[in-house]
């Protein structure tokens, strides 16, 4: 483990030294390529110097997209033939918060934590990949990490934070200590959130009278089913498989696995045309127990990391946090009730 203060001069360097083997995906601002005149976007791309990154402000976009990709080639078909395409990321370093590489965690759960099967195109992705942590001081503003218990995490190979004149770095991993071989020792520790600006509590037990609330009628009038709130989350998972012919052979073709999304017309369609999950309120109903319930009862952690990232992006105002609320407001009146 290695623990160092060190220069902008000695960052660039170090920097070079890091991309001969890496490339280095971090979250960087695109002045006036926000949804708005004059604005900002705040994502994920690939960086040339630690200069580059964007230490401070939370990412409109989850960096999911780098281990699950929005579209993925999995093999080619011919009549009588099958090629698998092994489509393998350069090795790579990611900056995530601590509440994605809980997402992270989450997103292992569904395609490696499963003893029968293992997903081979994520684990390909997702061996490749060292995380270095970038912390978090305090809570931004719809963040609410620390009641999902998503804002710590000892999982990382680096810490990096900026400092007025450098950055201050821990080094976990030592395939990587070789590359950090300037600078001044020092103690350096990651500051996590202690507390949430808004902290919610999350529901336990849920009465299954919950599914026929009011509440989810509401988001029916509201959602215009746009599934903004899965394509931000670090850690919606969900996809269609789509067999796409070549041009010229109706013989020939690839098969890709693409993003979907539990809020959009006729994800939950059926054999037989059958669609149990008409309303938009039931979709937001089956999300919502997802993140806080459903997937918790299987692991034992909650899928939703609190990052927020739902509630920016709505174009209907619909928060996560207020649903969560509401749905405690709910299960106190039935308990009250007896």
């Amino acid at each position: 483990m290695k623990m160092l203060k060190i220069t902008q001069e000695e960052a660039d360097s170090m920097f070079v030294s890091l991309s001969q083997k890496y490339r280095i995906i971090a979250p960087v601002e695109k002045i006036g390529e926000g949804r708005f005149s004059n604005t900002s976007l705040l994502t994920y791309d690939e960086v040339k110097s630690f200069g580059e990154i964007e230490f401070f402000k939370k990412t409109y976009f989850s960096p999911k997209e780098i281990l699950n990709p929005i579209r993925q080639s999995l093999f080619e078909f011919k009549r009588k033939d099958i090629r698998e395409i092994c489509e393998l990321i350069p090795p790579s370093i990611v900056f995530l918060r601590a509440c994605d590489i809980n997402a992270i965690h989450v997103t292992d759960a569904h395609f490696l934590n499963n003893e029968k099967f293992k997903d081979i195109y994520y684990k390909r992705r997702r061996d490749r990949v060292k995380l270095f942590l970038m912390e978090c001081k305090e809570p931004f503003e719809s963040c609410f990490c620390v009641s999902m218990g998503a804002n710590k995490t000892e999982d990382y190979s680096g810490f990096v934070r900026k400092v007025d004149d450098g950055y201050e770095i821990k080094v976990t991993d030592s395939e990587l200590e070789n590359a950090f071989s300037e600078g001044t020792p020092k103690d350096v520790e990651p500051a996590f959130v202690e507390k949430d600006k808004n902290p919610i509590t999350i529901p336990g037990d849920i009465e299954p009278s919950l599914f026929e609330n009011d509440i989810w009628k509401e988001y029916s009038k509201r959602c215009n089913a746009c599934g903004r709130c899965n394509t931000s989350c670090p850690t919606c998972t969900c996809f269609t498989i789509q067999d796409i012919f070549s041009e010229n052979s109706n013989n020939a073709g690839e098969r890709r696995r693409i993003w979907s999304s539990c809020q959009v017309k006729n994800f939950a369609i059926l054999a037989g045309n059958h669609d149990f999950r008409i309303p938009k309120g039931d979709r937001m109903r089956y999300k919502v127990l997802h993140k806080i319930r459903d997937f918790r009862k299987i692991t034992g952690f909650n899928m939703c990391v609190g990052c927020g990232r739902c509630d920016d992006v709505c174009p209907e105002y619909i928060s996560m946090f207020k649903c969560i609320e509401k749905i405690n407001k709910i299960t106190a009146k039935k308990k009250n009730d007896g």
